[in-house]
């Protein structure tokens, strides 16, 4: 195994071992408000580096958050400096933020709350960035978010977007934006794992990388069919075009599924049908610590770097979240136990 890969490998595992543990996690569940969740991290975990010299008193929410994101991206940049490849699998995370700007981006031009938009802009990640940042931040329109990622991979997926659903005003058809991006994302994904991988790496990442996708495709349904009561092709238009453990048959077949009990039932027959338990009153929770679990596996016992890195920052951006799930539940008074529900390592 080359010198690099060792590095990766030793690297991202001790990180890991340096994320919250359980009872980390009990005790920011039982912080009365965002000014005691900081102070905690601050004082009694590894995210004293990246809170050093935050005032609690003063810190609100929004505050919080992006110096969280932020210290997840550093992650990102302290194990890149092992890895020389550009347009790499390495890189997945630069691509997964970028997207995430375009669609803010586009949902501030319906919502025309920019200021909001400038106000939680990433800067920091600029130097790896495929497009001016800035420049973004100052779209209004369409076209000018178009322009703002001219030569990159987005812009053909937008312009595509733009020709089949022309905006009226500032009215887009955002969903069949959000699923061309989001499809640009994982296809452009496992053309890299497919390219830099062979064997049971190269299948491992896979898993990695559809899975997260089929996952996102089970918690579409369930949200239209419970909440929507949304018909099958107004589901189907939705969905990603992968496949990890479910068969295209077996989707299409829960897409079709009359209301939620049908589609519910259908799943329990899938081999997520023993992982997943909708008593809870929380699917996504269920989804979430199905994809945790696996992830936090192969981190675990795989012998590809590009495996174990690729794992480590999905299990590092998952506590990230789960530390903002913390802080909204905290902020609307819900107790431990309902915020617990709502967290990956639930």
């Amino acid at each position: 195994m080359a010198q690099y890969a060792n590095a990766v490998i030793s690297k991202a595992r001790a990180m890991y071992g340096q994320m919250l543990s359980p009872a980390q996690y009990d005790d920011l569940l039982r912080k009365q408000n965002v000014q005691e969740i900081s102070a905690y991290l601050r004082e009694k975990t590894p995210y004293r580096a990246a809170l050093e010299g935050v005032q609690d008193s003063t810190i609100h929410r929004r505050q919080l958050e992006n110096l969280l994101h932020r210290d997840l991206f550093y992650q990102y940049v302290r194990l890149a400096k092992y890895v020389r490849e550009k347009d790499s699998i390495y890189q997945y995370i630069v691509m997964d933020l970028e997207i995430e700007l375009i669609l803010s981006s586009l949902r501030n031009i319906i919502s025309d709350e920019q200021e909001d938009f400038v106000a939680s802009l990433p800067t920091f990640m600029q130097p790896y960035a495929s497009f001016n940042i800035l420049g973004l931040a100052g779209a209004r329109s369409l076209d000018e978010v178009i322009e703002a990622v001219a030569g990159t991979v987005y812009e053909p997926v937008l312009r595509r977007c733009q020709k089949q659903h022309p905006p009226e005003g500032n009215t887009l058809r955002y969903t069949r934006y959000e699923l061309a991006l989001r499809t640009c994302y994982f296809s452009t994904l496992l053309e890299r794992a497919k390219r830099e991988t062979r064997g049971r790496a190269s299948a491992e990442l896979r898993e990695l990388i559809t899975m997260r996708a089929e996952l996102m495709n089970l918690n579409t349904i369930y949200r239209m069919k419970t909440y929507f009561q949304a018909d099958a092709h107004r589901i189907r238009v939705t969905m990603l075009p992968f496949y990890s453990r479910l068969r295209p048959r077996q989707l299409e077949e829960m897409v079709s599924a009359r209301d939620t009990q049908a589609f519910l039932k259908l799943l329990s027959a899938t081999p997520y049908g023993r992982r997943i338990d909708p008593e809870t009153g929380f699917f996504e929770g269920e989804t979430d610590g199905v994809r945790y679990r696996a992830t936090r596996r192969l981190l675990r016992f795989s012998t590809s770097p590009e495996v174990v890195y690729m794992a480590f920052m999905l299990l590092r951006s998952m506590e990230t979240e789960d530390i903002v799930r913390i802080i909204e539940g905290v902020r609307y008074g819900l107790p431990p136990e309902k915020i617990e529900k709502l967290l990956y390592k639930a």
